[in-house]
């Protein structure tokens, strides 16, 4: 074996230990014993475990499968577990290895302190961009299948959430929105109480898109939601003329 293979994961680099029994005059299994150990043989891994030192700073337990599918066990060692089973090695491979596995993880931590390219910032930002921007359609997508909104603001909601994600509008605006008012308020400009009003609408059929339209809202006197018309301006002239007549 001429190259050694470090592997980088999430940023800690690593060695598996079939490589480094492809290095040494060691098999693998003769590998896992030395960090095992055997019936006769106290291991690496157990006596530092019995003093209480942290293995996986060393060695990683992993796994890998070999050609007939079957898992079998291996062990990633961390530069300091290198370090410290190249002084178990003696030799000429004991040597090689030595030398390889400092100059791959030198390469490696060189490489992994340099700036990444301006290429790659562009392409970095622009995942960003685009996974912000999904997180903000989503959200409007949420508020506007919410129950409580009106066809128009439910139109809205999805054309903002469409241009987000596209870049450009994609479905149309609504209309713009007629100012509604409560019955209250409708009471107000007229100098009638609100049940007075909606007795009126009723009477003559006024809760209609002509004259306004229905929202979901809370009630005043519990948390139920109660459907609950308001009134266009256009609706007082007509209430107006009604009390008139």
């Amino acid at each position: 074996m001429n190259e050694l293979t470090v592997i980088n994961q999430n940023g800690q680099l690593l060695i598996d230990s079939r490589e480094v029994a492809g290095m040494t005059e060691f098999k693998h299994y003769q590998i896992l014993e030395k960090l095992e150990g055997t019936k006769t043989v106290k291991g690496i891994i157990p006596t530092m475990t019995d003093h209480k030192i942290m293995v996986s700073d060393y060695f990683i337990e992993s796994s890998y499968k070999d050609a007939s599918g079957k898992e079998n066990k291996c062990y990633l060692f961390t530069k300091m577990g290198c370090e410290f089973i190249a002084n178990k090695f003696t030799g000429e491979k004991g040597i090689l290895f030595t030398a390889k596995y400092v100059k791959r993880f030198n390469e490696m931590e060189q490489a992994l302190r340099q700036p990444p390219h301006s290429e790659d910032k562009e392409k970095l930002a622009e995942a960003r961009l685009k996974n912000a921007n999904a997180k903000g359609a989503n959200v409007l997508l949420k508020i506007a299948n919410s129950q409580d909104l009106s066809k128009e603001y439910r139109q809205i909601l999805y054309s903002y959430a469409s241009q987000i994600i596209a870049g450009k509008p994609l479905l149309p605006m609504p209309n713009v929105i007629e100012k509604t008012l409560s019955a209250e308020e409708v009471g107000l400009e007229l100098g009638i109480s609100a049940n007075m009003v909606g007795r009126i609408a009723k009477e003559h059929n006024l809760k209609t898109e002509q004259y306004g339209k229905w929202f979901h809202d809370k009630s005043k006197y519990s948390n139920k939601e109660v459907e609950s018309f308001r009134y266009y301006e256009s609706v007082i002239p007509i209430i107006k003329a009604i009390l008139e007549a």
